[in-house]
Parts: structure tokens; sequence; C-alpha cells
């Protein structure tokens, strides 16, 4: 359940002597093996054609063309990707110049994620929501404002859910999780030292962990049970989130509906239940 890259990765430190030298290549250079038959990678890399078929196997693929036309998918989403992240806005930029570059990287982002987003993922992650005893959401910074925002959306659909601004609580959150409790641990980067040992945390209390985060290079992706991809259309340090956080939010949305859709009449009912009347009547 998690994108092709990521499971190269989390195999990586499991594969065999014999499979080995393929995972190196495949981490550092995937575009490598995209154009080649079997047997040329086969001898490139010191291994044969049945144990490449076996390790594709192993990757969740059905064979060496299933593995071949699923990674040219996912190197073509993370190039587009890549070329959204490096649109720069200039000092000579007008203010109409910026209108439109910002708008247009918000739209390239939210169709790249679109894109990576497995309609299979969002219905396991919704059967989730539907099953756990409580749903804890974990972030921090420009994160923990989607988690809020996926908070509040669960509430209204009486789903027992929890976040907490401090990290320490947390943490321990985490640590208190159960068998049959859900952690949401939403970290654009992946790599947020705390985000990490929560969902390390979430995962030792036997709770199942999604987590909402950029598809590649992302440490969290390999400790998360599903993974909910973000397109990675921002640098790691840059000025402030922008894009990325838009695809959160559209990630929420999405999960958000999904779990809605399949729970149609029992929503209805709850938000006509927990309508807030505002001042006026409307």
């Amino acid at each position: 359940m998690k994108g092709l890259l990521v499971r190269i990765e989390d195999y990586l430190q499991y594969a065999g002597e014999a499979e080995k030298e393929l995972m190196i290549r495949l981490q550092r250079n995937p575009e490598s093996v995209l154009r080649k038959s079997i047997k040329e990678i086969a001898k490139e890399t010191y291994t044969s054609p049945a144990t490449i078929v076996r390790l594709c196997k192993k990757l969740g693929c059905n064979g060496y063309k299933d593995f071949q036309s699923t990674l040219a998918y996912e190197v073509a989403l993370f190039r587009e990707s890549r070329d959204i992240a490096f649109q720069t806005i200039t000092p000579e930029d007008s203010v109409e110049s910026i209108i439109y570059k910002v708008t247009k990287k918000n739209i390239e982002s939210l169709e790249t994620t679109r894109k990576l987003l497995e309609p299979k993922i969002i219905t396991e992650c919704v059967k989730l929501l539907e099953s756990s005893r409580s749903v804890c959401l974990f972030g921090l910074g420009t994160s923990l404002l989607v988690a809020k925002d996926l908070y509040l959306k669960l509430l209204r659909a009486d789903v027992i859910c929890n976040v907490c601004d401090d990290w320490h609580a947390q943490f321990l959150t985490a640590k208190n999780l159960k068998k049959n409790d859900l952690a949401i641990v939403i970290s654009y980067s992946g790599l947020t030292e705390e985000m990490l040992t929560c969902a390390k945390e979430a995962k030792a209390s036997g709770a199942k962990v999604i987590a909402i985060t950029r598809a590649v290079e992302s440490k969290l992706a390999a400790e998360a049970d599903f993974v909910l991809p973000i397109a990675a259309t921002e640098l790691i340090h840059r000025s402030g989130a922008m894009s990325s956080r838009i695809s959160q939010l559209n990630v929420v949305d999405v999960l958000f509906t999904a779990y809605v859709n399949r729970n149609y009449e029992f929503c209805m009912r709850q938000f006509g239940r927990t309508h807030i009347q505002k001042d006026g009547g409307t």
C-alpha cells in the first residue's frame, strides 16, 4: 500500500546478496532500468532473470514488465514534481506575475498529487477510520494546521478523534495508543524527527499508521502502514509552506469525503445535528 519507490527503500535493508546490486541501483538511479531488458539488467547487476522476477514480485508487481511500467509512471510524476519545485519568484516579478506563478504552482501541485493517489489505498484508509476505536492526529507547524482541519471535519461526522498542539502531548498520545486505534501522521518532508518518533511509538503500541507525506525520500512513509502521498513540489528548505499545504489539505478533503460517501446517511444526519447556528439564523 505504498508507492513502488517507497517499497524499494523499505526492502533495501532486507535484500539478499543476489539482490543487493540491483536494489542499490534502483535506489540511486531508478530510471536506468526503464529501457533495458531483463537480460541486460541481470548481466549488469551480476544476477539472473529469475532473481529479478522474484524481486519484482516481492515489491508487489506481477513481473518485470509490470515493474517497469509502474516505475516509469512514478519516475515521470516525481520528475514533474521536481520541475514544479524549482519554479521561483524573482525580485523582478510584478504583483500580476506573482498571482499567476503562485496560482499555477498550486494547481500543478494539486494535479500531480491527484495522479499519485490510489483509490484502493483511500478505500483502505476509510475502512480504518470506520473500524478504529479512536483516531489521533499528529503534525507540527503547517502540518498541525492540516491536522486540525481534519480534526474538525471528523468531529462533525462523530468520529472519536484527538489532536494536541504540544509535541510532548502528541508523544504521550502515541505511547498510549492501543491495537484498535489509528494514528494519522502529517509531515510534508517526512523527515521531522518528532513525527517519526510519534509514528514509531504508535506502531510499537499496536496502532495502525497512515502517513500524509511526500511520496519520495520520506522516512515517515517507511514507518506507515498506508501512505497518502503528496507531490514533492516544494524544496525541503523553503520560506513557507504553500503548494505543499494546499496539497495536504486536498488529501484530507479527499479522505474525509470518501468517508462521508461510504457512510452517507449517517453523516448527513450528523451534519444536521452538529451544525452550529450562526447569529441571524444562517
